[in-house]
């Protein structure tokens, strides 16, 4: 950790991904013992059901034409439900670990954030963040399919209600209204910061997906050759758990980023910063 990072802070665009990994660099040992803790039994959980769905898809299309494909076609949609639920779970306990670490860094005289006090505030937000998530993907849905650019567009604002939710401490509704003044004359900026950081999180995701690839194409592949497949349920399992416990620390990156966004932001907007100088120059005369 360190003293000198400074939270409240007008960010052009390289600065914002300097103090990304910065941040990360300072907090990476908190920050992976908090994810293991916290997030990776979700990881676990949404691994395994990834696991079991990938494995009934290989069977489905080996088995040819079932003699029953409405059950089929239920079993196929439960798992694939089943794994949404634990993707957005994970999600959601990702993003209370990151944004409320951060609250409590930025709120702590030594920079010193005890992870039993993080868990306790995660628990608080987490339904409130489950929530928004369901709100935000279904406004974005409605842009994308009216018109593919408001969808875009919508999408970016709305990466910014969750931490408004979670720092200002405002409702979903004030959030939803929040967050277009906040990103007012910032929507490129935002745009651009947020694809080249999701597009270092993918990559480096990719990584851990590698096995999973070559398995199934393998499977794929013997399938094609023999008319049956060769998947086995427990290696689908073991390594969509490997994909999901990747994509899991991985998350760290984009929602530290956002974080560290809102902020930059809200510095330009209202100028926190100087108001407290100007109040403790005030104080001292």
């Amino acid at each position: 950790m360190t003293d000198n990072f400074k939270f409240e802070k007008k960010r052009d665009f390289g600065e914002l991904f300097n103090d990304t990994f910065l941040f990360i660099k300072y907090n990476f040992k908190n920050l992976l013992m908090g994810m293991i803790y916290f997030v990776i039994p979700f990881a676990l959980l949404q691994g395994i059901a990834l696991g079991v769905y990938q494995y009934e898809a290989l069977s489905t299309l080996s088995s040819g034409p079932s003699s029953n494909p409405f059950a089929a076609m239920q079993g196929a949609m439960s798992s694939m439900l089943i794994t949404y639920l634990f993707t957005m779970i994970t999600y959601t306990f990702s993003m209370a670990f990151v944004f409320q670490y951060i609250k409590l860094y930025k709120a702590s005289e030594n920079n010193e954030v005890e992870l039993k006090q993080v868990w306790k505030s995660m628990l608080g937000v987490a339904p409130k963040i489950f929530l928004s998530m369901f709100v935000i993907g279904f406004l974005s849905g409605l842009g994308f399919i009216f018109l593919l650019i408001p969808g875009i567009y919508l999408m970016i604002c709305f990466s910014l209600v969750i931490p408004i939710i979670i720092f200002q401490g405002d409702s979903l509704s004030e959030a939803l209204s929040s967050c277009f003044s906040l990103i007012k004359n910032n929507w490129w900026q935002t745009f651009g910061f947020l694809l080249i950081l999701g597009l270092i999180a993918g990559a480096l995701q990719f990584i851990f997906q590698i096995p999973t690839t070559i398995y199934q194409g393998m499977a794929g592949f013997h399938m094609v050759q023999n008319g049956a497949s060769s998947a086995s349920q427990s290696l689908s399992i073991l390594f969509s758990i490997i994909q999901a416990m990747g994509a899991c620390f991985m998350q760290v990156i984009p929602f530290t980023g956002i974080g560290i966004l809102y902020f930059s932001l809200v510095e330009q907007k209202q100028n926190p910063a100087l108001l407290k100088e100007l109040e403790s120059v005030g104080a001292n005369e």
